[in-house]
């Protein structure tokens, strides 16, 4: 049986509470290849979203920001735009305050994904990585739905379960524990987002990541792995194997 919204966010801050010092040490945000990935996903981003854009200030909303990673990055894309990182966890926030010192285009607040507290038609551009697989996505949507502006963008990242390795992860609680996840996440189907999303104009659904690098393995040498592996994205069936989904959608 479901836990309700409630239940899963107090589980879900308890757990981040606890993991928030530890957090970009679980999750290899100081190795090398990662923060490769990492600036590698924030231009898609960035470049997705000037594509409908332009270069013009803009107001954007950062849901389940977590340490910040990402947030440092995309002010510095954004230094005209006004953006705002909310997470269920203040000790996350903590750490993501740190992070982001001296970054003057962004403000983070402890708020709830299903709830954010913001007026109607606020947001340009709301984008989160790693954050919906924590979420019950249609609840969410509606919040999601009510924030943005109309034909307001839309970004996600998301672990793709139909991968083995994310698959086997996410399956296994002992393998949770150990990467860092919460007892309650689990990752996103790619095969029916465009029905969850239907509301929405959807401009790509795409995966990628399809290696898992060994530490040994020079970095140079991954960068052109994976650039090889991304071709990978263009091939039926084996498409939907990627490690990560990238979803852009334009509310009507």
């Amino acid at each position: 049986m479901k836990l309700n919204i409630k239940k899963l966010e107090a589980r879900e801050k308890e757990h981040f509470n606890e993991a928030a010092l530890a957090y970009d040490t679980n999750y290899g945000y100081e190795g090398d290849f990662t923060k490769y990935k990492i600036d590698k996903k924030v231009l898609e981003f960035v470049s997705s979203i000037r594509r409908s854009l332009g270069n013009k200030p803009i107001s954007i909303l950062e849901i389940g920001c977590g340490t910040g990673e990402y947030t440092k990055r995309i002010c510095n894309y954004f230094p005209k735009s006004k953006i705002i990182a909310i997470d269920i966890s203040e000790k996350i926030l903590q750490v993501a305050k740190k992070k982001c010192a001296g970054v003057k285009n962004v403000r983070f607040l402890a708020r709830s994904a299903y709830s954010s507290g913001f007026k109607s038609d606020f947001f340009d551009v709301v984008f989160g990585f790693y954050v919906l697989h924590h979420l019950d996505i249609p609840r969410f949507k509606n919040e999601l739905l009510r924030v943005l502006k109309k034909r307001g963008l839309a970004f996600f990242y998301e672990p793709n379960i139909l991968n083995p390795v994310v698959y086997i992860i996410k399956s296994n609680r002992k393998l949770k524990s150990l990467v860092g996840d919460s007892k309650d996440e689990w990752a996103v189907n790619p095969l029916g987002l465009n029905s969850v999303f239907k509301d929405f104009k959807v401009i790509n659904i795409s995966m990628s990541e399809f290696i898992y690098p060994a530490r040994f393995i020079p970095l140079s040498i991954l960068k052109i792995v994976d650039k090889i592996f991304d071709n990978l994205k263009f091939i039926p069936l084996v498409k939907y194997l990627g490690g990560s989904v990238q979803i852009f959608l334009r509310k009507k």
